[in-house]
């Protein structure tokens, strides 16, 4: 099954993705200053494939290959942020066009904790299966970065034991490598033994709109394929987000996935 291309999403919005503590958003020019200074810290240079030294015309070249435009969809790439709005990390989907991606992600010093790398790459590979209809995400580390391992078991991707041997490429040097795969099961599996849904059932218009979220479709086509508003679509979406309970799209779908209430199929 082959991913949407990126003409596919032609004037599209990209997303902004939350989970009620962190948000995920396109990266932008203001942007800069705090990725420069992340990438000063010694486990990102240590852990990552980012140039050293890194300076802020090196923040705003890839600001500029990231940001928000038709080019996005090509690479989805999100910076992390809380409450405060302020740049605190990255995470990015490498499509490969036949259904697959690998996904990298970093987490700037003044925002670890409250499993802030964890939330950040569940909401992205949720979004990910429903949006895009991927059917695998992959995951690579240079072989000891255990804090990237655990986030990533946590998210419910399946690390290989063997050691994919001089498997990672760091600024001309190879490394032992680890390797773990994603499916969408995987992820609803883990995020239902997180956080079952026992709620009240939906109107059949709201199953037909739930199914149509878990399809990774906008309001607007929602909108044309049910015949009705955006605005309605936008209210029949509050209540489902209302009645499962949930603090995003993304969430709704894996909620309504666990409850039997649609299917990522």
């Amino acid at each position: 099954m082959a991913t949407p291309s990126p003409e596919a999403w032609r004037g599209e919005t990209p997303p902004v993705l939350s989970d009620g503590i962190v948000i995920l958003r396109p990266p932008t020019p203001a942007d800069a200053p705090g990725i420069a200074e992340a990438c000063q810290d010694p486990d990102i240079i240590r852990w990552t494939t980012i140039p050293t030294p890194y300076s802020l015309d090196d923040a705003h070249a890839w600001i500029a290959a990231h940001e928000a435009g038709e080019h996005w969809w090509a690479t989805p790439t999100w910076a992390v942020t809380g409450s405060d709005a302020r740049w605190g990390g990255t995470v990015d989907l490498r499509l490969d066009g036949v259904g697959g991606a690998e996904v990298g992600y970093l987490v700037a010093p003044w925002l670890r904790g409250n499993q802030v790398a964890t939330r950040s790459l569940r909401l992205a590979c949720g979004w990910a299966f429903m949006a895009l209809r991927l059917e695998v995400i992959r995951w690579y580390a240079r072989a000891g970065n255990d804090t990237s391992r655990t986030v990533a078991t946590k998210v419910g991707f399946r690390v290989h034991r063997d050691v994919l041997r001089l498997g990672l490429v760091q600024r001309g040097e190879r490394f032992d490598a680890w390797v773990g795969d994603l499916l969408p099961s995987d992820l609803v599996e883990v995020t239902a033994r997180r956080s079952p849904f026992t709620g009240p059932s939906l109107t059949p218009r709201e199953r037909e709109v739930l199914d149509r979220l878990a399809a990774g479709q906008s309001n607007r086509a929602i909108s044309q394929s049910l015949g009705i508003s955006e605005n309605t679509v936008k209210n029949h979406v509050r209540k489902i987000l209302e009645k499962l309970q949930a603090t995003s799209r993304v969430d709704a779908v894996i909620k309504g996935v666990n409850g039997g209430l649609t299917s990522l199929n």
